[in-house]
C-alpha cells in the first residue's frame, strides 16, 4: 500500500502545473524598444531611422505579448494542508484584476508623488501649470464620469438580459472614451504649437508624462470595450455578467486617477 501511496504522489508530482511563463518577459523586452524608441524623440530633433523602427518593434511585441499574456490558462495543484489561498470564496479573475489595479495605485501614485515633490522643490506659488485653458481639462472630466454611468448602464442592462441595451451602453462608452483621447490629442497639440514639449522643462515632463500614461490606460480600456462590444453584439454576458462588472472596475478606476490629475495639473 505504502508503495501505491509512492506512485500515485510521484504520478502527481508529473502533473504538476506551473505558474511560469514567457509572456511577462516578452512584455518587458517590448517595453525596453518602446521606450528607446521613444527616446529618440526631442524637442526640434528629428530622429534618426532606427528610432522609429525601435518604437513599432515595441509596440508590437508589447501588443503581442499582452493578448497571449491574457489568453495564456494558469493551474495550479491545490493545497493538501489546509486552506493555502487566502481569497477563497473570491473568484480568480476578479482577484486578478485588483490585485492589477493595486499594482496601478502604486504606479500612478509613483508619478503623481513625484510631480508634488518636485512643485514643493520648486516653490509651489512660483510654479505654472502647462496648460493655460483650464476648459479642455473640464471637459474631459465630465467626458469620463459620463462614461462611468454609461459603464453602469451596459452592467444593468446585462442583469436585465436586455442584449441591445448592453451594446449601445458600451458604444456610448467608447465615444465618450474616444473624445476623451480627441480632446485631449488636440489640446497637446495647442501645446506643441506654442513650443511646449516633454523636454523644455520640468513642469512640461511631468504633465506629460503622466497625463500621457493615464491616456495610455484609456486606450487600453477602449480596446477592451470595443472586444466587449462585438461579443455583446452576439448576445454574451446576458447569462454571466461578470466580464462587464470587471471592466467596469477598470473603467471607474481609471476615471478617479483622473479626478487627482485634473486638479494637480489644472487648477492648483
Amino acid at each position: 500500500m505504502e508503495a501505491n501511496l509512492l506512485m500515485s504522489d510521484e504520478t502527481k508530482a508529473h502533473h504538476v502545473e506551473t505558474h511560469a511563463s514567457i509572456w511577462p518577459f516578452c512584455i518587458s523586452i517590448g517595453v525596453l524598444f518602446f521606450l528607446i524608441g521613444l527616446s529618440g524623440y526631442t524637442q526640434g530633433n528629428s530622429p534618426s531611422s532606427i528610432y522609429p523602427i525601435s518604437l513599432l518593434i515595441g509596440l508590437l511585441v508589447f501588443s503581442v505579448s499582452m493578448i497571449g499574456f491574457g489568453a495564456q490558462r494558469f493551474e495550479g495543484p491545490e493545497g493538501g494542508y489546509g486552506e493555502s489561498w487566502p481569497f477563497e470564496n473570491v473568484e480568480n479573475m476578479k482577484t486578478g484584476v485588483w490585485i492589477f489595479l493595486a499594482s496601478d495605485v502604486v504606479l500612478f501614485g509613483a508619478f503623481i508623488g513625484t510631480s508634488i515633490f518636485i512643485r514643493v522643490a520648486y516653490g509651489w506659488m512660483d510654479w505654472t501649470p502647462v496648460p493655460d485653458d483650464v476648459l479642455p481639462g473640464l471637459m474631459n472630466t465630465y467626458l469620463l464620469l459620463t462614461s462611468s454611468f454609461t459603464v453602469i448602464l451596459a452592467l444593468v442592462a446585462a442583469k436585465r438580459r436586455n442584449r441591445y441595451g448592453v451594446v449601445i451602453s458600451l458604444i456610448t462608452t467608447l465615444f465618450l472614451g474616444l473624445g476623451f483621447l480627441v480632446n485631449k490629442g488636440i489640446e497637446w497639440n495647442h501645446l506643441f504649437q506654442h513650443g511646449l514639449w516633454l523636454s523644455t522643462n520640468v513642469r512640461t515632463s511631468t504633465f506629460f508624462l503622466t497625463t500621457g500614461l493615464h491616456g495610455a490606460h484609456v486606450i487600453g480600456g477602449l480596446i477592451i470595450c470595443i472586444w466587449l462590444i462585438g461579443r455583446a453584439w452576439n448576445g454574451a454576458y446576458l447569462e454571466d455578467n461578470r466580464v462587464i462588472e470587471y471592466f467596469g472596475l477598470y473603467w471607474h478606476f481609471v476615471d478617479i486617477v483622473w479626478l487627482f490629475l485634473f486638479p494637480l495639473f489644472y487648477i492648483l
